[in-house]
C-alpha cells in the first residue's frame, strides 16, 4: 500500500509534538506501546499511524486528535500552559511559533545547512534583545 502525504504529515507532526514535549523515541514508544523503529517508520511517513495509536499519541502528549490534521496551529493545545510570572509571551514561548519553527526545519534535509542554521539560531538566541 502506497502511504499519502497526508501520512507524511501526520507523521511529521507527530514528531514535532513529540520533540517540542522533550520526549525520546523511546520514552514515546513505550507510552504508545511501540518499538521506537515503529514510531520513527511512522514519523517518516513510511507507514500509516493507526487511529488507535492516534488517540493513544494525541492523549500521551496532551493535543487534541484534530492537531494531526489541523493546519490552524493555535488551535492544537487543549490547555494552555499558565504563563509564568516573570516572563512574557515573546517568541520560543509561543507553542504555534515553536511548531512552525520545527515544521520548517524538518524540511531541510542536507546535514551541513541543518548544523549551520541551528548554529545561527544559537547565536541570536544569545543575542541582546
Amino acid at each position: 500500500m502506497q502511504n499519502s502525504t497526508t501520512d507524511s504529515i501526520v507523521g511529521r507532526r507527530l514528531r514535532i509534538f513529540r520533540v517540542s514535549k522533550g520526549l525520546d523515541l523511546e520514552t514515546m514508544g513505550a507510552a504508545l506501546r511501540i518499538d521506537a523503529t515503529t514510531l520513527d517508520r511512522y514519523e517518516n511517513g513510511l507507514e500509516r499511524i493507526p487511529p488507535r495509536t492516534l488517540r493513544t499519541a494525541a492523549a500521551a502528549l496532551n493535543i487534541s486528535l484534530h492537531a494531526f490534521f489541523d493546519p490552524d496551529h493555535a488551535r492544537i493545545v487543549r490547555e494552555p500552559a499558565p504563563e509564568p510570572a516573570d516572563r512574557t509571551s515573546d517568541g520560543a514561548d509561543d507553542i504555534s511559533e515553536v511548531i512552525e519553527l520545527l515544521e520548517n526545519f524538518s524540511k531541510v534535509k542536507d546535514r551541513v545547512l541543518r548544523a549551520e542554521i541551528l548554529k545561527f539560531v544559537a547565536f541570536l538566541s544569545n543575542s541582546p534583545q
